[in-house]
């Protein structure tokens, strides 16, 4: 509505302007030929700056109309700046009369059809319309004295008034045909070109009442440089908007750039990073320095605890955010708490434009210290599998931006594939390696058989031949005088000590290798748990390797067993357990040294801890962290290093626990915690 009635607001003006003048100076005529030089100036340039606009924005119509008053206006541009710079004779006149007629032409192509004009003829017209109007502006300045009489006596002539009047008629029919098309159409440029023609056309018919100089003669040509002043505005407005269309779509072309170079530069480094740190690290670069973030963070999810934690950070070198950094390394974040818990929840990238105004925020305040502002976050995953959050900060108030956040979720979902190949492939090699391992421990296992079956052959003679050494020692110990028996009595309770030796000892050498063969295949046989003193297994320990311990000038002892109360376990197991510790103890014992076994009750009275202590070398890291594994180190000549093993086995059995401790030259302690009434059944499904 407000476009539709400024013509009439324009005219109007226009015509009380001239009434004031009249009123004040009745019957005047003012001669102003630099301003009238200069309204037809900026009324000339007016139209081809409107005609150019409309020239290159054809492309986004095909409408031959619209390039056909485009080119009329470029003519009555050039034609009224030569109309400016001739001096007033019959020239004066005849090329404005020429400007508003070729005006007239343009405009009433608007009720010209469709498609009359072919599309090679259109390109050519504002060519010819340019050439033709300068050659007849020049042909008008050279030859004045020559042409047509458009004035006689200060007034117009006839042939002056049939021009104009019939471009006043073109004016008002274009401007009739491009109401119609506005009303149609709904383009501004169609209200735009209605209103000029408007304009123009009264211009013209002003003009048929005036005479040159006087007061109407000045009222129309103000008329007609209001539409050209509305042409200028729409030219300008078109310009600025040009401008800003530009410039954003410079900036929307940078930032595709350097998007797309952040998509580059991480499916390169995660072709080329060996580690899921190496590549989350590369990661949180990239995303920093290619989209004007300054700080990022990698939190991991924690499977058993289902938590979020810190993992690695990336930050501009001028940064300085110590504080938000160290607090962040010590925070754990779960489902829906804080940013990245948000994240993990809803599984979408999120977007905070000032984190410090943000409640549930929960760094916030020490955000606000180290200035930080902006942040997202998004989730690194595959499928519904949630392996991390990244989250990254920057020092400006930043409000969200789609195309990054959907950027960022295919980033995510990029390292999610990767550190989803990267554990698989993790996965594997565990998997083959354990193959591996028990392809080995199988054909272990079957050589212990063997090794268990011939020793068991070989045993059995030493077995026979200690219990008939022994029958053979007593019937010859029985026939002897009682006075030879009496002085030969130690001897013979020695030779009997050793024969009871050899037959236990040979019984524990078959339960040995069947104790080996279970440690590398499992436990085959279910322990069998009765009542236990522990003081009886390690006197029976002692007394097997006292012989060992003589020979080396060790001394075994033994403190606090006869007070430790009864447990049920199985005996022969810890049998074998301690003897291994004990056994294994002796030979890094210097001369001198001892081993003691040390019982004691544990504060909550319900557990015994037994203590294997020695005096001996120590052990270096290296050989303590690879106790009670397949990979045990032995420093002993021919030694398996399954000997820690097989205590461990046993100690699982029982349901309780063996640490270490050592040093090197000043010994090793082996502590077994186990419980009073043994393990604690299992339960079953």
């Amino acid at each position: 509505m407000a476009r539709s009635l400024l013509p009439l607001g324009i005219v109007a003006a226009a015509w009380l302007a001239g009434l004031i003048a009249h009123l004040l100076w009745p019957s005047h005529t003012w001669v102003n030929l630099p301003l009238h030089s200069t309204l037809e100036t900026l009324g000339g340039l007016g139209a081809v700056l409107m005609g150019l606009v409309l020239l290159a924005r054809k492309a986004e119509w095909e409408d031959e109309r619209l390039q056909g008053v485009a080119s009329g206006l470029l003519g009555m541009g050039i034609l009224e700046g030569f109309h400016a710079v001739s001096s007033p004779d019959h020239g004066f006149v005849l090329l404005r009369s020429a400007a508003s007629l070729l005006g007239g032409v343009a405009f009433s192509f608007v009720w010209h059809p469709s498609g009359m004009l072919g599309k090679r003829t259109r390109e050519l017209v504002p060519y010819l319309v340019i050439g033709g109007t300068v050659a007849f502006g020049l042909l008008v300045i050279s030859m004045p004295g020559q042409l047509p009489r458009f004035t006689v006596q200060d007034q117009f002539a006839p042939m002056a008034l049939a021009v104009n009047g019939v471009a006043a008629v073109l004016f008002l029919a274009g401007a009739v045909g491009f109401w119609l098309e506005a009303g149609r159409t709904g383009r501004a440029e169609h209200q735009l070109l209605a209103t000029l023609g408007i304009l123009f056309g009264l211009a013209e018919l002003m003009f048929l009442f005036s005479a040159p100089w006087e007061r109407e003669w000045w009222t129309w040509h103000f008329v007609r440089f209001a539409a050209y002043v509305l042409a200028l505005t729409y030219v300008s407005r078109g310009y600025v908007w040009m401008v800003n269309d530009t410039r954003k779509a410079l900036a929307q072309t940078k930032r595709s750039g350097r998007r797309l170079a952040a998509e580059y530069a991480v499916t390169r480094i995660l072709a080329e990073s060996a580690t899921i740190k190496d590549a989350v690290n590369g990661v949180l670069r990239v995303v920093g320095e290619n989209l004007d973030w300054e700080l990022g963070m990698f939190w991991e999810m924690e499977k058993q605890n289902q938590r979020l934690r810190f993992v690695d950070l990336w930050h501009a070198p001028d940064v300085e955010a110590d504080e938000f950094i160290k607090d962040s390394k010590d925070r754990t974040f779960t489902r829906g708490e804080g940013l990245v818990g948000r994240v993990w929840a809803t599984g979408k990238s999120m977007w905070i434009p000032d984190v410090c105004a943000d409640p549930s925020f929960r760094r916030a305040d020490m955000a606000a210290r180290a200035g930080l502002h902006g942040a997202f976050a998004f989730p690194v995953s595959k499928g519904e599998r949630l392996y991390g959050v990244i989250d990254c900060f920057t020092r400006t108030r930043r409000e969200p931006d789609p195309d990054v956040l959907e950027m960022l979720a295919d980033l995510g979902i990029k390292v999610g594939v990767f550190v989803d190949r990267q554990r698989t492939e993790q996965e594997l090699r565990e998997t083959e390696a354990r193959l591996v391992e028990e392809e080995r421990l199988a054909e272990v296992a079957r050589v212990l058989g063997d090794i268990g079956h011939d020793l068991k052959n070989l045993l059995m003679p030493i077995t026979g031949g200690a219990e008939l050494l022994e029958a053979e020692l007593s019937e010859c110990f029985g026939t002897l005088p009682e006075t030879t028996a009496a002085a030969i009595k130690p001897a013979r309770e020695r030779t009997h000590e050793l024969t009871e030796m050899i037959k236990q000892n040979s019984r524990r050498i078959n339960d040995r290798v069947k104790e080996i063969a279970d440690s590398v295949k499992g436990l085959t046989r279910p322990p069998q748990f009765a009542p236990c003193r522990l003081a009886d297994v390690v006197s029976n320990v002692y007394q097997t390797l006292r012989i060992l311990a003589d020979e080396q000038h060790v001394v075994l002892r033994a403190e606090g067993l006869d007070s430790l109360p009864v447990i049920r376990a199985d005996e022969s197991r810890l049998f074998n357990a301690i003897y291994n510790l004990v056994n294994n103890a002796i030979p890094e014992v210097p001369s001198g040294g001892s081993v003691t076994v040390r019982g004691r009750l544990d504060e909550s009275g319900k557990n015994v801890v037994l203590s294997v202590i020695d005096t001996g070398k120590g052990m270096s890291p290296e050989v303590r962290d690879s106790l009670f594994s397949y990979q045990a180190i032995s420093r002993k000549v021919g030694g398996t290093g399954l000997g820690t093993k097989i205590v461990k086995d046993v100690v699982d059995a029982h349901g309780g626990t063996i640490t270490v401790e050592s040093e090197e030259g000043k010994g090793t302690a082996f502590h077994i915690t186990l419980s009073i009434d043994g393990p604690a059944p299992k339960a079953h499904s």
